[in-house]
């Protein structure tokens, strides 16, 4: 009889890892993640590791000696040793953006969080519980200026949405190349060294880069401090890309209007967390992603590609170290 592999879940079970262990059924082992202990006591037998946001590190990897791929279902593996899993012959596989909608689910839920922003979704809560009408006055997107930081899939799929709300749309990203003006069709498009010039002309901005050494901390209290007094921050990349304690500072004073926040520094963020409080954040718990068409690829495509491993095929959406 052969050997039923094992896949370890590396974190909380949230409905991609249940859609996932349902899929695979009985010819696997899905185990449950402990949170009392450290991962690397909990991988041992595991063939398969399942990744949100826990940190893959050589340590776990040299504890997990039968381990035959790390799978996310999802796009971003920075949290993941890469090169390490490489040298080791383990591959690293995600599924990429292009299987999902084109990124159409985090772009409709940034459109969402500006137009909570805007239009004060809290205090219009706290209004009603008050029985107040007429309270709170709010804004409309028509004219304002929204300036995307980054231009992957997710802020290429916001631009049509935003031109449909009557919105300007700016951005900025790594390198713009010849005819790409053109082709978003664009009001204006620079490379990051324009970023403060887009922090002070947007009403809203809305991030849309990974994480890593350049755009960690890329919005501190210097950069927050160019946005126009009265503009909203947008979060759908990932919390480290903004320096917390700068932007609990400017949304304190009202600096900014408000922010919209899906991602945070560390996740699931504390419920007692003072930027929770604030009337002018609407925050949700990183579920951008998360709408049902999204989980059943995420699902499909992980478990499928789980089965070709076991099946002794190559991996599908391998990444290199390089990457």
């Amino acid at each position: 009889m052969s050997e039923i592999w094992r896949v370890k879940k590396t974190g909380p079970s949230l409905a991609i890892e249940d859609t996932i262990e349902r899929l695979l059924g009985s010819e696997f082992m899905v185990e449950p993640f402990d949170p009392s202990r450290p991962l690397t006591q909990q991988v041992e037998n595991a063939h398969v590791l399942l990744v949100r946001s826990a940190a893959i590190t050589r340590e776990v990897i040299d504890a997990a000696p039968r381990l035959r791929l790390i799978q996310r279902p999802g796009v971003h593996l920075e949290h993941v040793d890469v090169a390490y899993a490489a040298a080791k012959g383990i591959p690293v596989c995600n599924v990429p953006a292009s299987l999902t909608h084109g990124g159409e689910d985090v772009a409709e839920h940034a459109m969402f969080l500006m137009l909570a922003a805007a239009k004060k979704y809290r205090e219009s809560q706290a209004a009603l519980g008050a029985r107040r009408i007429g309270s709170p006055s709010t804004q409309v997107l028509r004219g304002k200026v929204l300036g995307l930081v980054g231009l992957g899939r997710t802020a290429r799929a916001i631009i049509p949405m935003a031109r449909g709300f009557g919105m300007r749309v700016w951005a900025v990203k790594r390198t713009v190349s010849s005819g790409m003006r053109e082709a978003t069709g664009l009001e204006w498009l620079e490379t990051m060294d324009h970023l403060h010039e887009l922090l002070r002309e947007s009403d809203f901005v809305s991030l849309h880069v990974p994480l890593n050494k350049e755009t960690r901390g890329l919005l501190g209290a210097t950069e927050l401090g160019l946005m126009k007094p009265g503009a909203f921050l947008i979060n759908v990349a990932r919390g480290g890309v903004v320096e917390r304690g700068a932007l609990l500072a400017a949304l304190r004073d009202t600096r900014l209007a408000g922010a919209g926040l899906d991602v945070f520094w560390e996740e699931p963020i504390d419920p007692a967390d003072p930027l929770l409080a604030l009337p002018n954040v609407i925050a949700t718990p990183h579920v951008a992603n998360m709408a049902q068409e999204t989980i059943e690829t995420l699902a499909r495509e992980s478990a499928n590609n789980i089965r070709r491993v076991q099946a002794g095929l190559p991996p599908l959406h391998q990444l290199s170290p390089a990457r």
